[in-house]
């Protein structure tokens, strides 16, 4: 099931797992021309690099279900609330996007009704069904994203990072169980559920009372073909063995 910037890979209905990717893709609809170069819808500016690809690599023999955005984070962010000054970027790493500048509040709207109502909807449609069958307890929830290994000064010199802020207890076991299973793991870096950065995952969990978290993945690694296989192997053996429900 898809719409102009979502698309729903739906699992096994007896099981009980929904993954989001909000940042999957760098397509720009032609109505929206930014007039930036490639270079940077290729950059995480424009996307999460590879972490769809590497969703896509262990959701199915998960049988989970899962929700990817189509449309470039530089038309609109659907990890942003709505009020987020980083909804529409007007500019990043000190360039204009010509495509952001002077938005009236129609054209604003115009995005959010097209672009982020209906993938906000389809999350909510996919997690609704979930609880409604197994009951927030069993329902497990998060959200998968990439960064990018170089960014000023700061050290990220790692592999994950699980982002949290209602459930650490929950984040601490995936970190545990991602380094055991060889993967660098941080708690909430680089970015902090404490500081708001997962939008996504902290509304539609709040919403349903279902516990959530978000992953992040280190681009630099995801670069190598043989890496993302491996990494996404590790998430198809450990997201069972952190939810010994689910087997």
């Amino acid at each position: 099931m898809q719409g102009e910037n979502y698309v729903v890979r739906r699992g096994d209905p007896s099981v009980p797992i929904l993954i989001t990717c909000e940042h999957a893709s760098n397509a720009v609809p032609a109505e929206f021309e930014l007039g930036v170069e490639p270079e940077l819808l290729e950059s995480h500016w424009g996307w999460d690099r590879w972490a769809d690809d590497v969703l896509g690599r262990f959701a199915p023999q998960l049988g989970a279900t899962t929700v990817s955005a189509r449309v470039s984070r530089l038309v609109l962010d659907v990890n942003r609330g709505r009020g987020d000054d980083t909804l529409i970027r007007s500019a990043c790493d000190g360039l204009l996007i010509p495509g952001n500048q002077d938005l009236s509040p129609a054209q604003v709207e115009e995005r959010v009704e097209r672009l982020w109502r209906p993938y906000h909807a389809a999350v909510e449609t996919e997690l609704e069904g979930l609880v409604g069958r197994f009951g927030p307890e069993r329902v497990v929830f998060f959200t998968f994203h990439s960064f990018s290994p170089d960014y000023g000064t700061r050290d990220r010199d790692f592999d994950v990072g699980v982002l949290f802020d209602a459930h650490e207890d929950l984040a601490a076991g995936v970190k545990r169980a991602l380094t055991t299973a060889g993967l660098r793991t941080r708690l909430n870096e680089p970015y902090s559920g404490y500081r708001g950065e997962i939008y996504s995952a902290a509304v539609h969990g709040e919403a349903h009372e279902v516990s959530y978290f978000e992953i992040e993945l280190n681009q630099g690694v995801l670069e190598d073909e043989a890496r993302r296989a491996q990494i996404a192997a590790i998430f198809g053996q450990v997201v069972p063995a952190i939810f010994p429900h689910l087997q």
